[in-house]
């Protein structure tokens, strides 16, 4: 549901940490820092936990005293990949919700406006393959994502009901699997992507001949380049208050095999990838349709899949040799 006013937030890029990052030493967050910078955005931010635990409201609430907020764009959650969602089911649902839970609260106490909230794109109905915003009400969520999903749900519904009762306003922006510079690696907090980019590089140095990739190689995902995600919380900064649930996406995906085969080019490695069909795969397919949310920020993600690993590799290898 979308409810637009006419005059809009305004943001003045003079006055001084009008917007809140929180998140800002996360992967999303990072890349958001670096354009809000780039731009000349006046922000304040919370790196990490270490440094503001949100989940403690009388922490969150003594820092958020001290400064002056309109605007709250919250990167900020406890997500890892499968495994990593089946070893922690419920610290997922609890922290995250806690995390909205506190931040809408800090919000109305504190007379904050708005909030831009990224949600996965795992939120959606686990029996959909292409995500389109009338569906993400429409169904449970899939059962290998559920209580990470769920509490991203929870966002998507403060959102609404803090509109309706308090008009502070949400942008819950859903973004397809994210990669990219700065993206976890290590299998258990990682996607299949970043996972894979490990997995091969790995091979490549010690010459290894083959690679093991999770489950069938054929569930299909949407990959969204960082810096495209990053981009569309920026660009949602200036909409008109309103209460919005949109996608940024292009409706086009990519096998997880094809996705190895495409960072194996890329580091020149020339093994065969062997499937471990007992582990789970996951939904089948996912993708999302973007053209909501392309009408919304005037603007679709604009890295294309192929230059975007390619980018990632360069950075990787640079990282790490």
């Amino acid at each position: 549901m979308i409810i637009v006013s006419k005059k809009g937030f305004n943001i003045n890029k003079e006055m001084k940490y009008q917007i809140l990052l929180i998140g800002s030493g996360g992967f999303l967050g990072s890349h958001v820092k670096k354009q809000l910078n780039d731009s000349g955005i006046n922000f304040i931010e919370i790196t990490g936990k270490s440094h503001v635990d949100i989940t403690n409201f009388e922490q969150f609430n003594s820092f958020i005293s001290n400064h002056s907020v309109q605007t709250i764009i919250n990167c900020a959650a406890f997500v890892g990949g499968i495994s990593f969602g089946f070893k922690y089911q419920a610290d997922l649902l609890q922290i995250n919700t806690l995390m909205a839970s506190n931040i809408y609260n800090i919000a109305k106490m504190h007379d904050i406006k708005y909030i831009i909230n990224p949600i996965s794109n795992c939120a959606y109905p686990g029996k959909s393959s292409v995500y389109i915003e009338k569906d993400f009400w429409d169904g449970p969520p899939h059962e290998s994502v559920f209580n990470y999903a769920l509490s991203k749900r929870v966002f998507v519904a403060m959102g609404k009901s803090y509109y309706e009762q308090y008009k502070i306003s949400t942008a819950s922006v859903v973004l397809s699997n994210m990669y990219g510079p700065g993206d976890h690696f290590e299998e258990e907090r990682s996607h299949a992507l970043g996972a894979l980019v490990k997995k091969i590089y790995i091979a490549k140095l010690n010459n290894n001949s083959e690679v093991e990739i999770w489950g069938s190689g054929k569930p299909v995902r949407e990959w969204l380049y960082v810096e495209d995600g990053a981009k569309s919380l920026i660009k949602a900064i200036n909409l008109s208050p309103g209460n919005y649930l949109f996608n940024v996406g292009v409706n086009k995906g990519a096998s997880i095999i094809e996705i190895a085969e495409m960072i194996a080019n890329e580091f020149s490695w020339e093994g065969k990838f062997i499937l471990d069909v007992s582990r789970p795969d996951g939904v089948l397919k996912k993708t999302v349709d973007g053209n909501l949310g392309k009408e919304i920020l005037n603007w679709s993600p604009e890295v294309k899949l192929n230059e975007g690993i390619a980018d990632t590799v360069k950075w990787y290898r640079a990282e790490n040799e």
